[in-house]
């Protein structure tokens, strides 16, 4: 009986486990477009990416 219940809970953490490690990686490679932009141009969009280099 014991051995069961160690495999149950086992498996039970393994689940919340992946769950959150899904979650992390989803965050991870998924930003939202405002974040994007708002990190390559400055917040503002008429102008252009600092690794253009200046004018």
């Amino acid at each position: 009986m014991v051995p069961f219940r160690f495999l149950l809970l086992s498996a039970v953490a393994a689940a919340v486990l992946a769950a959150i490690g899904v979650t992390a990686v989803m965050t991870a490679l998924n930003p939202s477009a405002s974040e994007v932009a708002g990190s390559v141009s400055g917040n503002d969009p008429l102008t252009p990416p600092e690794f253009y280099g200046q004018r």
